[in-house]
């Protein structure tokens, strides 16, 4: 679950008003504030960027590790010269997976998000 807190926290330690982070993600002001108020969660582009802007993980954004300085699993093995390993979040503890079942879920994710911008179009929730 995302950490509307912790990107506060973030965001205050690089001495960054919502506006500055803003305009630094290509944001607005006021989708910053949704994130740090927990009115609505950042996309996964917008979380990359957020992990990227205030030097910190992804993990720790979402609740999985207390450390803002750790590297992910990802990070670790990309490091080691390893292939990276893949985690997916859906409410449980992250998963590795093999290169199937990364392609099966992009496939997957590809296509509820064309579902969820056909909706948009449609003017439905």
């Amino acid at each position: 679950m995302f950490r509307a807190d912790r990107l506060t926290e973030r965001r205050k330690l690089h001495k960054l008003t919502q506006e500055q982070l803003a305009r630094q993600i290509d944001l607005t002001k006021a989708a910053i504030s949704n994130y740090e108020q927990g009115r609505s969660v950042p996309p996964l582009e917008t979380l990359s960027s957020l992990v990227d802007a205030l030097q910190t993980n992804a993990d720790y954004l979402l609740g999985l590790t207390d450390d803002p300085e750790a590297k992910t699993s990802i990070q670790s093995s990309q490091e080691e010269g390893l292939a990276p390993v893949y985690l997916a979040f859906l409410g449980g503890p992250p998963e590795e997976m093999d290169e199937e079942e990364a392609e099966h879920l992009k496939r997957e994710l590809e296509m509820f998000r064309a579902f969820k911008e056909k909706r948009r179009k449609e003017g439905q929730p």
